[in-house]
């Protein structure tokens, strides 16, 4: 197994949004989830290659990392993060998009709302994403540099990347530097999150031309629960030494990949 270490630094303050949630009190989780960091790597790769793809709320094409590829989120380094919460205006129509939009051709009367909205701020995001297939890990060396927006709310930029990185699969008590899922959490004390990997459709594994992405055959997300545990628990790790990424994780994100 092969590892890539990323540093991703935001410019703001950021939401990425807890789901399920309500429609007037918009929170966000306090790390990167997989899957946005998914779509935010993906996304890196197209403005590489000078592509801007267009973006709709109805029916949009999903863009993220193959499932060969297999982003385990980015989390504030040493858990130093604040969430600030703030009232902010809001469109009532959830398919309104025009403040989306480079040039609006005429004004319309907007119904708005009230919202309560949490952003995250830390200094610093650290990331891993993890590979058999080392070659296709190295294709995502060159997001160096780049950054977009990321997330509900916020933008961020890859500062630094390290590796691919060989890890090996090793148990020991040690505290790990991702989320665990729910089956490791079982009278453990932990914060728990819901969180969504994607549910593969067939032949999603064939586009693996990073250089020149093409929308993701996803067909939809499987919930499922994970969680942070503040001490250390043995497990299986894969680990290089220094980081430790829990392969119940890892086999939970990458369930359904053979559908691709």
């Amino acid at each position: 197994m092969w590892m890539l270490k990323l540093i991703i630094k935001p410019t703001s303050g950021l939401t990425f949004r807890r789901m399920p949630s309500s429609i007037l009190h918009i929170s966000t989780y306090p790390f990167l989830p997989p899957t946005t960091m998914s779509g935010f790597l993906c996304r890196l790769k197209l403005l590489e290659a000078g592509h801007l793809p267009e973006t709709t709320v109805k029916d949009p094409d999903y863009y993220a990392l193959p499932p060969q590829l297999c982003p385990l989120g980015a989390y504030p380094k040493a858990r130093r993060y604040r969430v600030h919460t703030t009232k902010r205006q809001g469109i009532r129509s959830f398919n309104h998009n025009a403040f989306s939009r480079i040039v609006r051709h005429q004004s319309t009367k907007e119904v708005y709302q009230l919202h309560t909205w949490e952003y995250l701020f830390t200094e610093k995001l650290v990331g891993y994403v993890v590979s058999e297939d080392k070659e296709l890990l190295s294709q995502l060396k060159t997001v160096k540099n780049f950054g977009c927006k990321i997330g509900k709310e916020g933008y961020a930029f890859v500062d630094r990347i390290s590796g691919p990185t060989e890890i090996v699969l090793k148990q020991v008590k040690t505290k790990p530097d991702t989320l665990l899922p729910g089956t490791a959490l079982v009278g453990v004390p932990c914060e728990a999150f819901p969180l969504y990997r994607y549910a593969w459709g067939e032949g999603a594994s064939e586009n693996t031309n990073l250089e020149q992405p093409e929308p993701s055959n996803i067909k939809g997300f499987v919930p499922f629960v994970a969680g942070e545990v503040s001490g250390e628990i043995e497990l299986d790790y894969y680990t290089d030494g220094n980081v430790h990424l829990p392969k119940l994780f890892i086999d939970e994100l990458w369930k359904g990949e053979e559908n691709g």
